[in-house]
C-alpha cells in the first residue's frame, strides 16, 4: 500500500520525518515562513492554512507541544482526515476532542536538524483512536523504522519523563563537565570511551550495579578533595553533594 502524508511544521521532527520519508510519501509540507526552510524541497512548500483540498492518507502536526492545539483550532482539514501529532507528552484527546480519526507517532530521540540519525533503528511509539487507525498509524510508522511499538498516552507520558531525565539532565550535567574541562584546556573527548562503556553496562544488566566512584566506596577523602577542586564552581558543588548524597544512599539499599 503507498501512503501519502502531509507535515505541519518546519522544525526538527518534521524536517527528520521528511528525510525518512522522502518526496515519494511527503506530498506538503505546511510552514509559517518559506523563506526560512532549508531542508524541504520548494515546491512542497505552504505558507496557508487550508488543508480541505489535500488528499493524504494522514496528516502529521509536527510543532511545539503547546502549538498542537494552536494548529488544531486554526488549520482546515478534510471532515475525516487522520491527523497525528508527535509529541511525548501530548495526550491523544487533545486531538480526539476535534476530530474522530487521530493518532500519535512519537519518535523517541533527541532530533536536530544538522545530526544525522539512524531512522530504522529508532524508537517509535505509536497510538490510534480505534483499531482502524491504529493499524494505519502503525504500518506509516514501520516506513521511517523498524522498531515501532504501541503505547497509549499514559504509558508514553511517563517514558516522554524517563527520557527527559536519561538525555537532558545528562547533557546539562556534561555542561558541567565542560565547564571543568575548560578551565584546564583538557579535552572531553578523552571522556567518550568511559561515557560508552558505562551505557552499556547501564543496559546489559541493573543500573545499580552500574554505578562507582567515590561516592559508591564512601571514599569520603577523595569527594573532599573533589569539593575543594570545585571551589570555584558553587553550582556545580552543590550538584555534587547532591548526587553523591544520592549515590551513598543507594549503596546503603544494595
Amino acid at each position: 500500500m503507498s501512503l501519502k502524508a502531509a507535515i505541519i511544521g518546519g522544525g526538527n521532527v518534521a524536517s527528520h520525518f521528511f528525510q525518512a520519508l522522502t518526496i515519494k510519501v511527503v506530498s506538503h509540507v505546511f510552514v509559517r515562513k518559506i523563506d526560512s526552510q532549508e531542508h524541504f524541497p520548494k515546491e512542497l512548500l505552504r505558507e496557508d492554512r487550508d488543508l480541505s483540498n489535500i488528499y493524504v492518507d494522514l496528516v502529521i502536526i509536527a510543532v511545539s507541544d503547546d502549538q498542537i492545539l494552536n494548529v488544531l483550532e486554526t488549520y482546515l482539514f478534510q471532515a475525516n482526515q487522520l491527523i497525528v501529532h508527535t509529541a511525548g507528552a501530548v495526550n491523544i484527546s487533545v486531538v480526539l476532542k476535534k476530530y474522530r480519526r487521530c493518532g500519535v507517532i512519537y519518535p523517541l530521540m533527541t532530533l536536530s536538524k544538522s545530526v544525522k540519525v539512524a531512522y530504522q533503528r529508532m524508537p517509535i511509539l505509536v497510538e490510534g483512536s480505534d483499531a482502524e487507525v491504529e493499524d494505519l498509524v502503525f504500518k506509516f510508522a514501520k516506513l521511517i523504522s523498524q522498531e515501532v511499538s504501541f503505547m497509549d498516552s499514559a504509558r508514553r507520558k511517563v517514558m516522554h519523563l524517563a527520557a527527559v531525565i536519561a538525555s537532558n539532565f545528562t547533557t546539562a550535567l556534561m555542561l558541567d563537565v565542560e565547564e571543568i574541562l575548560d578551565r584546564q584546556a583538557a579535552d572531553k573527548r578523552l571522556l567518550a570511551p568511559l561515557m560508552n562503556q558505562t551505557i552499556a553496562k547501564i543496559f546489559d544488566g541493573k543500573v545499580k550495579n552500574a554505578l562507582t566512584g567515590p561516592a559508591i566506596r564512601n571514599d569520603v577523602k577523595t569527594m573532599e578533595m573533589h569539593m575543594r577542586l570545585l571551589d570555584d564552581f558553587p553550582d556545580i558543588q552543590q550538584r555534587y553533594v547532591l548526587f553523591s548524597n544520592s549515590i551513598q544512599k543507594i549503596s546503603s539499599e544494595i
